[in-house]
């Protein structure tokens, strides 16, 4: 087992800029197949048919307000405030994101955060395999907590319904 050792999240993400990914039009669909994403909470905005999308795992970043989201499936951006992060030298993208996450970062305002703060904020990383093992550990834990919500809409009850649950 290695010890943990301090780096800076800008030595652990590669960014990259929306442009290339963000949606021509705003008429969305639910008809349409591609989500257009934010940061915050409203998350999915809404359907597009165009086509350009990003199609890898990644953090979707908002730069001014510090929301992120990790995201596995293709997707188009609404806003060129979005940092698309992605993981340098094999790190594992969702560890990283829950390194982010317990991460608390100063806010400036309205300033783009990525690079004058969170690049250079330090964190704590294991070696590879063991941000993989623990990757997969919160992977489960998220699996079990999903599975437990959905257990009285399964059992055909709800919890408002007063039905007993199964």
């Amino acid at each position: 087992m290695y010890s943990w050792e301090q780096r800076k999240f800008g030595d652990l993400f590669e960014y990259e800029r929306p442009d290339a990914y963000i949606v021509k039009s705003d008429n969305y669909n639910n008809d349409f197949n591609m989500p257009v994403l934010t940061a915050n909470k409203a998350f999915i905005l809404g359907y597009t048919n165009e086509e350009n999308s990003y199609n890898k795992p990644s953090i979707i970043f908002d730069d001014f307000t510090l929301d992120r989201k990790y995201v596995d499936f293709p997707y188009m951006l609404k806003s060129s405030a979005i940092k698309i992060l992605t993981s340098k030298n094999q790190h594992n993208l969702r560890f990283l994101f829950e390194r982010l996450n317990s991460t608390r970062f100063e806010v400036l305002g309205h300033a783009r955060h990525y690079i004058s703060v969170v690049q250079n904020t330090t964190t704590l990383c294991p070696s590879v395999n063991e941000e993989v093992c623990i990757s997969n550990l919160l992977t489960k834990f998220d699996e079990l907590i999903t599975l437990h919500q959905q257990e009285p809409f399964l059992c055909g009850n709800s919890i408002n319904g007063g039905g007993k649950l199964c």
